[in-house]
């Protein structure tokens, strides 16, 4: 069963959640509420909760700041925004934190069944991609191994250059300086590279790239850290490849990974 906490200056809110929705119907268990921020992180950490209900504006600590260090003490967490203001700015600033709903007050019982109904279907997503990736992991170890220079190749210049890619990924190497490394001319290796590899030059060093980057988020580091690692200094292009490659953004896969 999910747990959940509730956080809102006004007690007629907090109470109205309380009762007009049916918490343990719907798999979830409501653990607490606090009518501040300070309240608010303190319960958090004492329960770690799945999912928080916060508004926006509350004394001590506000709901954006209180989010944005649940999401950096535990990524997972679902969160939820509550608030009675509709500035634009409130909206932009809840979903760079990664919020899962914005709700408008006043909160009506379709809008709170909407938003359960939603997290849910993002646990079922999270959990199955979680199996599958547990299911590849050890896989994954084995591409790795698969992609790296320990290999016995038919020629010697194709072993060459898969150690000289091994050691420099993480830089902007270009088929042009792997092929002078190893004395041969560009076209010629392009071809020779593809035949005995089964792959070329640009796909295997991607492959590689992608691998190490899977490996890292595993181990936790930030999307923007394993994106500078592996050799891309623009992020938007390490997301759009990594997501073309795994199927899933490189955030999601890290939030889920850590779970």
């Amino acid at each position: 069963m999910l747990k959940a906490v509730i956080f809102d200056d006004e007690y007629i809110v907090i109470e109205g959640l309380k009762r007009v929705i049916n918490w343990s119907n719907e798999g979830i268990e409501l653990v607490g509420t606090a009518n501040d921020g300070i309240s608010g992180l303190s319960l958090f950490y004492s329960q770690k909760p799945d999912i928080i209900f916060t508004d926006i504006r509350m004394p001590g600590i506000n709901g954006l700041k209180l989010i944005e260090e649940v999401m950096d003490a535990a990524p997972d967490t679902i969160c939820v925004v509550m608030s009675g203001h509709r500035e634009f700015d409130y909206v932009k600033q809840a979903l760079k934190l990664g919020v899962t709903d914005f709700l408008e007050k006043p909160i009506t019982i379709k809008m709170i069944e909407e938003t359960i109904d939603k997290i849910k279907k993002k646990k079922i997503k999270d959990i199955e991609l979680l199996k599958l990736k547990n299911n590849s992991k050890s896989q994954g170890e084995n591409t790795i191994f698969s992609l790296s220079p320990q290999l016995s190749f038919k020629h010697e210049a194709v072993e060459k250059a898969c150690r000289y890619i091994y050691e420099n990924y993480n830089k902007e190497i270009t088929l042009h300086e792997v092929a002078n490394f190893t004395g041969l001319n560009p076209n010629y290796f392009s071809i020779l590279f593809k035949e005995h590899m089964g792959k070329t030059y640009i796909k295997y060093l991607t492959e590689l790239r992608m691998e190490k980057a899977k490996l890292m988020l595993q181990e936790g580091y930030k999307v923007m850290k394993v994106s500078e690692t592996v050799g891309y200094h623009t992020y938007r292009h390490f997301s759009d490849i990594f997501k073309k490659y795994v199927g899933v953004p490189p955030g999601q896969y890290r939030k889920v990974d850590n779970h």
